[in-house]
Formats: structure tokens, C-alpha cells, sequence
């Protein structure tokens, strides 16, 4: 946060758009469209802040409302963690070490089109939309690990679905593709074509592939992509 300037972003709608300002010492200053490039780093500030607060909050409740199970919970990332132990476990039951080698295991991306990941998640990937942000930003904060547009392969079909899922529990893979241009017809058309190949080959909507969609009048948000995680069953 030291590396921030210090201020707080503003952003009100003028007509149809967006007019940013700067509030210091409680001046309003104008910042122009020329400018962007410290609107965004502002908006990444008060982006990180309001993080940073809702992680402290969950830190406060789960120190409060479950401290009497610390003990318990102690016992068993001992026990998970211990090489006795943990060779003994099932490959699906507390192998908590395989869901870092996941993590951080390497994996063939979408080579297409590299210059429109612009947008930066506040795990540090980049991906291509805000609402992908949102969706990022909702599975780091439910502990939910994920790749981006890793490479999926189905008989001579490659794909990329936007976020691939390790289900923290079962160890199984679910995905995630998110829709964003719905009220493009060629697009809808594409879409409906590569969601035909997945169901065939035994990706279902609802249980182990997730379904996302906005339209330009009907933008997605950070609440639809929580209300999707929980109907996940993680």
C-alpha cells in the first residue's frame, strides 16, 4: 500500500460516461481521459483496500466465532502434514500438498490474441474482462484454486475453458466459461456449437462445467459470480 499515492478515486456518470476524480484532503481534482493510466492505478489502490478490509473482517469472525476448534484444527494439519501420516491417505481424502502441486504445476494456455489479457486479478493473473475479475476474485476469496484458460483437449477438439476448478474436497475438475458477448448472433452461435462438443463428451451444465452469461445491457457482477460458486458442490 506505501507504494500507492495517496488520495482516493471518485467516479461519477456524466452522460453516458465515466468522469473520474482524485479526493485529497477532501479537494475534488479532475483527472483527465489522458490521464487513465493514474485513474487505474487508484482504482487498483481502493480495489486492494477493500480486499485487504473484507480479508481482515473474515480473519476477525473465524479468530472469534471458531477459536474454541483452533486445537482441533491444529491436530489435523499436523496430521495431514506428517510423511507418516500422509502416505497412508487415499489420493482424494486431506491431500492437501496435491492441491499446491496443482496450483503450481505448469500448463499449455490460449495462445490467441495475448494482448487483450489486460485486466489484472489481485492474485496477479491477467485475464480478459473485468467480469473475469470478478469471477477470479470470488474463487481466490472462497479458497478455491484455478487455472486460466488451460489448454482442454476432447478427442481433435482443443479448448480453453476461461477457468478450470479443483474442487478442494474431491480433487475433481469442474470448469467454469464465461459467456460475455450473448447478444452478438454469430458469437451465441459459436457458443452453442462448443457447448454441444462438451456435453457430448460428458461435461453437464449444473455439474461439473458452470455456465456465466451478460449481454451489454445486462453486465455481470462480483454477486452473480458468488451466488454461482455456491451452487457448486464443493
Amino acid at each position: 500500500m506505501s507504494r500507492f499515492p495517496e488520495g482516493e478515486l471518485k467516479v461519477y456518470k456524466n452522460n453516458g460516461s465515466f468522469r473520474w476524480y482524485l479526493i485529497q484532503e477532501s479537494k475534488y481534482i479532475y483527472i483527465p481521459k489522458k490521464n487513465r493510466k493514474l485513474a487505474e492505478k487508484y482504482a487498483k489502490k481502493q480495489m486492494i483496500t477493500l480486499e485487504r478490509e473484507a480479508l481482515l473482517e473474515k480473519k476477525y469472525y473465524i479468530e472469534n466465532a471458531v477459536s474454541e476448534f483452533s486445537n482441533a484444527e491444529s491436530k489435523l494439519k499436523w496430521f495431514v502434514e506428517d510423511p507418516g501420516y500422509f502416505e497412508l491417505l487415499p489420493n482424494n481424502i486431506g491431500n492437501v500438498r496435491s492441491i499446491e502441486e496443482w496450483r503450481n504445476e505448469k500448463y499449455n494456455t490460449n495462445p490467441n490474441y495475448p494482448e487483450k489479457l489486460k485486466y489484472c486479478c489481485p492474485d496477479g493473473k491477467y485475464v480478459r474482462s473485468k467480469s473475469e475479475v470478478f469471477i477470479s476474485m470470488a474463487l481466490s476469496h472462497a479458497g478455491i484454486p484455478y487455472r486460466y484458460e488451460a489448454e482442454l483437449i476432447i478427442g481433435e477438439n482443443k479448448f480453453y475453458p476461461d477457468f478450470t476448478i479443483l474442487n478442494p474436497h474431491t480433487k475433481s475438475i469442474l470448469y467454469w466459461e464465461h459467456l460475455g458477448r450473448m447478444d452478438d448472433v454469430d458469437y451465441a452461435r459459436g457458443v452453442y456449437m462448443k457447448l454441444k462438443v462438451l456435453y457430448q463428451n460428458g461435461l453437464i451444465p449444473g455439474k461439473n462445467l458452470f455456465l456465466s452469461f451478460e449481454t451489454q445491457d445486462n453486465p455481470f457482477s462480483y454477486a452473480e459470480a458468488e451466488a454461482i460458486i455456491a451452487t457448486m458442490k464443493l
